[in-house]
Formats: C-alpha cells, structure tokens, sequence
C-alpha cells in the first residue's frame, strides 16, 4: 500500500497537469488509491474529468456552442463578446478563435445547434401515436410548445433582430421552424387523409397558421406567459389540451373537402 501512497500523493500535488490530458484513470483505480484510507489526503474527485479544460476536438467545440448559445440567448449578439462567451465555457478565447474565427461564425453554428436540437424534440407526425390523426394532434401539440418555450422565443427575437447581419441565419431558422413543419404536415395529410397533393399543402397552410396566431404572435411579443423554458425541458407526450388543436384540424379538413 505504500506504493499507492506515493502515487496518490503525486496525483494529487500535480492533478492540475495530470487532468490536462485525456487520462485512462478510472474509477476502479480510484477506489484502489482511497482503499488504504489516508485520511490525511483531501478528498481527490474524478470530477475534474469535468472540466472544460480537458475537453477535446469536436466535443470541446459542442461545449462552446452550448456556453455561446446561452450567452447569445441571454444579451443579444452586440454584447456578448468573446471574453464573456470564454468565461461562460471555462476555456480561454484563444481557444474559442481557435475553433471559431469571427464571432459571426460562432452566431451561426449556434444557430445551425438550435436548430438541429428542436428538430430532434419536435420528430415526425407520424411518431406519436398509431392512429393517424391523434399522431398529428399531438405533433401539433407539440410544435406549439416549442415555439412558445421561453428559449426559442429569445431565439426567434434574436433573429429578427440581427435580420439584416444574419440573413442567411434568420431564412434557415424560418425555413426549418415553419416551412418544414409545413411541409411534414402536408405529406403527413396527403398519405393518411385521402386529399390530393393541392388540398394537402391547403391544409396544411391553413393548420399552421390557425396554431400560430395568435398563440405565437401574442408569445413572441410578451403578451403572455410562456410555458416550459427550453424545449429540452419538454416531457415525453405534449401538455397541450389537444381539443382546440382537433377543433380547428377538423375545421380545416372540412374546408379544403
């Protein structure tokens, strides 16, 4: 046991340069090292693992864009500066210019990661039930919780306000929260609710826009509440009442009949 005395006490003196690698310490060499209770060591976590600091190539670059996503989320593009992005992440902004050149393209990948992320929350209307049109209802359900979470709708305000900076940023964000769910839909209809492909994207059209308005735009302009604050906080099945959402689904499918 003295063998692993020696060595715990050169990890522990050195664990600052020692964790600044990728290390294969693992938990079972951990246990060995604290077996012997040498109570005179303060207590030495794996956590350290944690740290920015030991992060590495693409998974250091995804905590930078979650570090910058909040950032951006919480100030606004104009005051979030490098220096308080780095801060946010735990790393130094050599690194982040290392990974992102201009603050520009570090705005954009946040907004390539936001997007991607409500895409994987909101799946397909098929993925929700085996009946056709209570899959849809709650794909609805869900949609509109989304874009009425506290964090998109920062986001959605970002974009309209950097609109003339970020015009490609803005377009993919509208093109990917509004235009594709419109499309999922009217294919959705198409293949489960004998319309045409005309009458389909009709529906489709007119679904969305009796879901979002005034729901979104009251929301987006702070008339009311917001629900969850990320559409990562979302349960698995939507909390909307889902009978407003069939209401206006069966009114839309009676007009376009």
């Amino acid at each position: 046991m003295f063998k692993y005395t020696i060595l715990y006490s050169i990890l522990y003196s050195s664990h600052n340069c020692f964790f600044s690698v990728q290390s294969p310490l693992n938990d079972q060499f951990y246990s060995i090292l604290h077996s012997g209770g040498h109570s005179n060591y303060p207590p030495f976590h794996l956590s350290v693992m944690n740290n920015p600091a030991v992060r590495r190539g693409s998974e250091l670059q995804q905590y930078i864009l979650q570090a910058a996503k909040d950032v951006f989320l919480e100030v606004g593009f104009e005051r979030a500066s490098m220096d308080r992005i780095a801060a946010h992440a735990g790393t130094t902004k050599r690194t982040l210019y290392a990974h992102f050149v201009r603050k520009e393209d570090l705005f954009l990948a946040v907004f390539d990661l936001v997007l991607n992320l409500q895409l994987e929350y909101l799946r397909t209307p098929a993925d929700y039930d085996p009946d056709p049109e209570q899959s849809l209802l709650l794909f609805c359900a869900r949609f509109l919780e989304i874009v009425l979470s506290t964090r998109p709708l920062r986001l959605f305000r970002l974009a309209i306000a950097e609109t003339e900076r970020f015009a490609q940023g803005t377009a993919q964000l509208h093109e990917v929260m509004f235009e594709r769910v419109q499309i999922q839909l009217a294919q959705f209809l198409l293949l489960h609710f004998n319309l045409t492909a005309a009458t389909s994207h009709e529906a489709a059209q007119q679904l969305l826009a009796r879901l979002l308005y005034p729901r979104f735009t009251r929301a987006l302009f702070g008339l009311t509440e917001t629900g969850a604050t990320r559409a990562s906080e979302l349960g698995i099945s939507p909390l909307i009442e889902v009978a407003d959402i069939r209401a206006s689904f069966q009114a839309v499918l009676a007009a376009v009949r």
